[in-house]
């Protein structure tokens, strides 16, 4: 294994000197730019996430409110939105997001010329790991637009962004 290595790295300098000085540079900028980027994936967050309701309630006790995105599904934790507004917490499909983060929640007609008309609630956040959440509703266009009320009524409407209304 070292001795492959050490012929590559060989065959990469000589093919440099023989074509140009200036890939010897790449030899630097790559590892240097590589591992850098391994540092930052490193520095993120983790994503808290639930796989059932009673570990969300395990954490933070009863929510405050809940909203059913489907009802045949209304057990599982993907089908639900809790919300815990003295924490300042969502939790959305089994992930738990800050309800100040909320930029805007609009229903969106999700249909293309082939397929039925199935509703989305899109929630955009300012969170960068997670910016659009696309929620499935059903079919019905009324039902989603009272969900994305439901949502939009929890919001915290803080000064330096503007939540948009959904019937914007």
């Amino acid at each position: 294994m070292k001795r492959n290595t050490i012929l590559a790295v060989i065959a990469i300098l000589l093919l440099a000197f023989y074509y140009n000085v200036w890939l010897l540079l790449l030899l630097v900028v790559i590892p240097v730019g590589y591992f850098a980027i391994k540092y930052m994936e490193k520095r993120e967050p983790p994503r808290v996430t639930f796989a059932n309701t009673e570990e969300v309630e395990l954490k933070y006790g009863e929510p405050d409110d809940l909203v059913v995105l489907d009802a045949s599904r209304a057990n599982e934790l993907s089908a639900l939105i809790l919300f815990y507004t003295a924490q300042d917490i969502m939790v959305v499909a089994g992930e738990e997001l800050k309800i100040s983060d909320m930029i805007s929640v609009m229903p969106k007609n999700m249909a293309t010329p082939y397929t039925v008309d199935e509703y989305a609630i899109i929630i955009t956040t300012k969170n960068p790991q997670r910016s659009a959440i696309h929620l499935r509703v059903g079919y019905d266009g009324g039902l989603a637009r009272e969900i994305a009320e439901q949502i939009y009524s929890h919001c915290k409407l803080t000064g330096d962004g503007i939540l948009e209304s959904p019937s914007d």
